[in-house]
């Protein structure tokens, strides 16, 4: 594995107005998550101007055994959608455009049934498809440049999802036009205005909105399979323009957030636009608003952002009360930057996730299994091996959970709680709280899905069946055998490794997911039906 080969240590640390001990839990928190040898991350806290603690620990390219640094630039993804959102909020300052205009004002494209405004654009209510879901855009694709108007033309005549204004759904689409309207409006490319407008603005001195890659400070992007890790698949940033193509560091996010707060960029009052969430048609709202989501550390609001890019994903998180920053810039495609900001912006609200836990019996363990069921009929499945509870959403992957006592349990790695309910001493239900959305879950009289029976694979009969299969336009699952090993990549995602069960019937481990091949008369294997949550049929396309 590439993970154990390179043991140079990356200790860049940076302790600023905090005691030991607290560096110490900061420390604690962040070795969880990254190793000296493997691709790693670099993190920052701020409060009240000064920053409370900053390190980068893991390896920035392991080809050449660099070790990381909080001055490496990584790829932030969608994080760039709130500098693309302040774009057009100075733009709507100076009077060059309103928010309510639609956006066939400033740009070639198609009419729909119903306007779609530029506010649409922002909040992800346009029902414009996002072009990522697209067929047109996978590896070999996006590793090569693209016109504006040329990618603006793969979705262009796309029916919507739904009417303007009336859903949510998130779509890169939406900025790519929001980029164009900017281009248009300012007489200037991109990278260009983001650099004089933005940037230099904020006083960010290691940030780029450039097409051109490969500056030194850069760190290499990773993704994972069976070998180990490699590097990720090449992008071209002519593709996420203000959807997702900026690379920064630590400290320049946190020099952004704090000059974007303080009105340096847009005026406070202009800027609360952006900090609203988003009121649909049918009265209710969503919590994101013009390239910021809001959701809550502790009980205290924030506003955020998280990014994912081929070897990269990112968190952006802010809480305005107390005016605590946390960028968490990871170069490699994991959950890491999702789960960690929270936990570290939590200790430097002085009220840390990190519950001890607390034992639990054998006896105690099997109180708690079974088939729980939302409002909206998704079943998440509680089972018990020894002491051990592990907890798992239909169709996704398990997740061990820790006991903290009073029938209270946490993800862990995370910082979603789960507290079951009891009637007359037997547990009836469970509440699901994660930073987002509460759940009420009620315990069914469904039995658990028996386990799978791993059964031997051998190579010869894995040959019928490897191949490409598409499930819809543009998502495909690539099947592959290694000796007596199966392995399947969905488009763009990790390759996992395929467990027989029966023949022509095999399943994931990782995730809540199982498919069956089926032979033709003549032997050879055209169709594969996967199902995760639900049934999918694929056709062999190589």
């Amino acid at each position: 594995m590439l993970r154990t080969l390179l043991l140079i240590p990356s200790l860049a640390v940076l302790i600023v107005a905090q005691g030991q001990s607290d560096a110490a839990v900061y420390d604690a928190e962040v070795k969880s998550h990254f190793a000296a040898d493997a691709p790693g991350g670099a993190v920052l806290v701020a409060q009240g101007g000064k920053v409370l603690y900053e390190r980068a620990l893991g390896m920035a390219d392991l080809a050449s055994g660099k070790a990381l640094s909080t001055a490496n630039q990584f790829r932030i993804g969608s994080v760039t959608k709130q500098f693309a959102a302040v774009s057009i909020l100075q733009m709507a300052e100076a009077g060059k455009l309103k928010v309510s205009d639609e956006i066939q004002q400033y740009i070639d494209f198609p009419k729909k049934e119903k306007p779609i405004t530029i506010a649409h654009l922002l909040t992800h209510t346009s029902g414009i498809p996002s072009f990522t879901s697209g067929s047109a855009y996978g590896p070999d694709a996006y590793a090569k440049d693209i016109a504006l108007k040329d990618l603006i033309a793969l979705f262009a005549d796309l029916p919507l999802e739904f009417e303007p204004g009336t859903k949510w759904n998130y779509s890169n689409s939406g900025y790519i036009l929001l980029t164009a309207i900017i281009e248009e409006v300012s007489g200037q490319q991109w990278a260009d205005y983001a650099n004089e407008h933005l940037f230099a603005r904020a006083g960010m001195t290691s940030t780029t909105a450039s097409n051109t890659q490969g500056s030194p400070s850069e760190a290499v992007g990773y993704s994972e399979d069976s070998t180990g890790w490699k590097p990720a698949n090449p992008i071209s940033m002519t593709w996420p323009l203000g959807a997702g193509n900026i690379r920064s560091t630590v400290t320049d996010l946190w020099k952004w957030n704090s000059s974007v707060f303080a009105g340096k960029l847009v005026p406070v009052a202009r800027l609360a636009q952006a900090h609203e969430a988003v009121l649909l048609a049918d009265g209710s709202k969503h919590p994101y608003g013009y390239g910021w989501g809001f959701q809550n550390v502790q009980g205290s609001p924030t506003i955020e952002h998280n990014g994912g890019i081929d070897g990269f994903v990112s968190a952006s998180l802010y809480l305005p009360k107390e005016d605590i920053y946390v960028a968490v810039l990871v170069n490699r495609e994991s959950d890491d930057a999702n789960n960690l900001a929270p936990m570290l912006a939590a200790i430097a609200l002085g009220k840390p996730y990190g519950w001890s836990a607390v034992p639990l019996s054998a006896g105690e363990a099997q109180d708690f299994t079974g088939v729980f069921v939302n409002s909206d009929g998704v079943e998440r499945y509680i089972t018990a091996e020894g002491n051990k509870v592990r907890a798992m959403r239909q169709g996704s992957r398990p997740m061990d959970l820790r006991y903290l006592g009073n029938d209270r349990f946490l993800y862990e790695g995370d910082v979603i709680t789960l507290s079951f309910q009891r009637t007359a001493g037997k547990v009836t239900g469970a509440q699901f709280l994660a930073r987002d959305r509460e759940e009420q879950l009620t315990r069914s009289d469904k039995p658990l899905p028996k386990p799978h029976v791993e059964i031997a694979l051998k190579n010869t009969d894995l040959q019928a069946y490897v191949g490409e299969y598409e499930l819809m336009p543009g998502f495909t699952l690539t099947f592959r055998a290694d000796g007596d090993r199966f392995f399947v990549v969905a488009t763009r995602q990790q390759e996992l490794e395929v467990f027989g069960e029966a023949p022509h019937k095999f399943f994931l481990k990782e995730v809540d997911a199982s498919m069956e091949f089926h032979p033709e008369a003549d032997g050879s294997v055209k169709r594969v039906t996967f199902i995760q949550g639900q049934k999918m049929e694929g056709k062999r396309v190589k």
